[in-house]
Protein backbone atom coordinates (compact mmCIF):
# COMPACT_ATOMS: atom_id res chain seq x y z
CA UNK A 1 0.00 0.00 0.00
CA UNK A 2 1.43 3.37 -1.06
CA UNK A 3 1.17 5.83 1.82
CA UNK A 4 2.65 8.86 0.08
CA UNK A 5 0.54 11.99 0.51
CA UNK A 6 -2.06 12.63 -2.15
CA UNK A 7 -1.65 16.17 -3.49
CA UNK A 8 -5.23 16.11 -4.80
CA UNK A 9 -6.70 15.90 -1.29
CA UNK A 10 -7.72 19.55 -1.41
CA UNK A 11 -9.84 19.07 -4.51
CA UNK A 12 -11.20 15.70 -3.45
CA UNK A 13 -12.28 16.61 0.05
CA UNK A 14 -15.15 18.93 -1.00
CA UNK A 15 -16.40 16.31 -3.47
CA UNK A 16 -16.10 13.64 -0.80
CA UNK A 17 -18.14 15.77 1.59
CA UNK A 18 -20.86 16.54 -0.98
CA UNK A 19 -21.16 12.91 -2.02
CA UNK A 20 -21.07 11.77 1.56
CA UNK A 21 -23.60 14.45 2.48
CA UNK A 22 -26.10 13.09 -0.03
CA UNK A 23 -25.52 9.55 1.25
CA UNK A 24 -25.81 10.74 4.85
CA UNK A 25 -29.07 12.51 4.07
CA UNK A 26 -30.41 9.24 2.67
CA UNK A 27 -29.14 7.44 5.79
CA UNK A 28 -30.88 9.92 8.08
CA UNK A 29 -34.16 9.94 6.12
CA UNK A 30 -34.37 6.16 6.24
CA UNK A 31 -33.37 6.14 9.91
CA UNK A 32 -35.95 8.79 10.83
CA UNK A 33 -38.73 7.01 8.98
CA UNK A 34 -37.91 3.72 10.68
CA UNK A 35 -37.64 5.27 14.16
CA UNK A 36 -40.96 7.02 13.53
CA UNK A 37 -42.44 3.64 12.55
CA UNK A 38 -41.33 2.26 15.93
CA UNK A 39 -38.11 0.42 15.03
CA UNK A 40 -35.30 0.39 17.59
CA UNK A 41 -32.93 3.31 16.83
CA UNK A 42 -29.94 0.97 16.55
CA UNK A 43 -31.63 -1.09 13.86
CA UNK A 44 -32.89 2.05 12.15
CA UNK A 45 -29.41 3.56 11.91
CA UNK A 46 -28.04 0.25 10.61
CA UNK A 47 -30.65 0.16 7.83
CA UNK A 48 -30.09 3.81 6.98
CA UNK A 49 -26.35 3.31 6.84
CA UNK A 50 -26.82 0.46 4.38
CA UNK A 51 -28.80 2.68 1.99
CA UNK A 52 -26.17 5.39 2.37
CA UNK A 53 -23.41 2.87 1.70
CA UNK A 54 -24.62 2.04 -1.80
CA UNK A 55 -25.22 5.67 -2.77
CA UNK A 56 -21.87 6.71 -1.34
CA UNK A 57 -19.88 4.03 -3.16
CA UNK A 58 -21.30 4.98 -6.53
CA UNK A 59 -20.70 8.70 -5.95
CA UNK A 60 -17.21 8.30 -4.54
CA UNK A 61 -16.11 5.95 -7.31
CA UNK A 62 -17.40 8.12 -10.14
CA UNK A 63 -17.49 11.72 -8.83
CA UNK A 64 -14.95 12.10 -6.03
CA UNK A 65 -12.08 9.86 -7.01
CA UNK A 66 -12.95 9.35 -10.70
CA UNK A 67 -11.54 5.89 -10.19
CA UNK A 68 -10.41 3.76 -13.09
CA UNK A 69 -10.54 0.71 -10.86
CA UNK A 70 -13.03 -1.91 -11.94
CA UNK A 71 -15.93 -2.38 -9.59
CA UNK A 72 -14.82 -5.95 -8.95
CA UNK A 73 -11.67 -4.48 -7.34
CA UNK A 74 -12.97 -1.24 -5.84
CA UNK A 75 -16.28 -2.49 -4.45
CA UNK A 76 -14.84 -5.25 -2.23
CA UNK A 77 -12.29 -2.75 -0.92
CA UNK A 78 -15.07 -0.27 -0.33
CA UNK A 79 -17.14 -2.88 1.50
CA UNK A 80 -14.19 -3.64 3.78
CA UNK A 81 -13.70 0.02 4.62
CA UNK A 82 -17.43 0.57 4.90
CA UNK A 83 -17.79 -2.39 7.25
CA UNK A 84 -15.20 -0.85 9.54
CA UNK A 85 -17.00 2.51 9.29
CA UNK A 86 -20.38 0.84 9.89
CA UNK A 87 -19.08 -0.86 13.03
CA UNK A 88 -17.49 2.37 14.19
CA UNK A 89 -20.77 4.25 13.60
CA UNK A 90 -22.76 1.66 15.52
CA UNK A 91 -20.25 1.55 18.40
CA UNK A 92 -20.06 5.33 18.75
CA UNK A 93 -23.82 5.76 18.39
CA UNK A 94 -24.55 3.05 20.96
CA UNK A 95 -21.99 4.41 23.42
CA UNK A 96 -23.42 7.90 23.14
CA UNK A 97 -26.96 6.60 23.67
CA UNK A 98 -25.66 4.81 26.76
CA UNK A 99 -24.59 8.23 28.08
CA UNK A 100 -28.17 9.42 27.46
CA UNK A 101 -27.48 11.73 24.53
CA UNK A 102 -30.42 12.24 22.21
CA UNK A 103 -30.63 10.13 19.06
CA UNK A 104 -29.93 13.19 16.90
CA UNK A 105 -26.87 14.35 18.84
CA UNK A 106 -25.49 10.82 19.06
CA UNK A 107 -25.85 10.32 15.31
CA UNK A 108 -24.35 13.74 14.51
CA UNK A 109 -21.24 12.97 16.54
CA UNK A 110 -20.95 9.44 15.16
CA UNK A 111 -21.36 10.69 11.60
CA UNK A 112 -18.65 13.34 12.00
CA UNK A 113 -16.09 10.92 13.36
CA UNK A 114 -16.87 8.21 10.83
CA UNK A 115 -16.61 10.74 7.97
CA UNK A 116 -12.98 11.51 8.81
CA UNK A 117 -12.17 7.81 9.06
CA UNK A 118 -13.88 7.03 5.74
CA UNK A 119 -12.08 9.76 3.79
CA UNK A 120 -8.67 8.46 4.77
CA UNK A 121 -9.60 4.85 3.99
CA UNK A 122 -11.07 5.81 0.58
CA UNK A 123 -8.11 7.99 -0.33
CA UNK A 124 -5.35 5.66 0.80
CA UNK A 125 -6.80 2.28 -0.02
CA UNK A 126 -10.25 1.89 -1.59
CA UNK A 127 -9.78 4.02 -4.71
CA UNK A 128 -5.99 4.10 -4.78
CA UNK A 129 -4.67 2.44 -7.94
CA UNK A 130 -1.53 1.07 -6.27
CA UNK A 131 -3.09 -0.24 -3.07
Amino acid sequence: MDLTPDTRTGSRLPRFLVTGGVATLAHWLVMAALVEAGLDPRLATAAGATVGLVLNYLGQHRFTFTSALRHRVAFPRYLGGAMLGWCLNLAIFSALLHFELTITVAQLLATGLVTLFNFKIAQRYVFHDNA
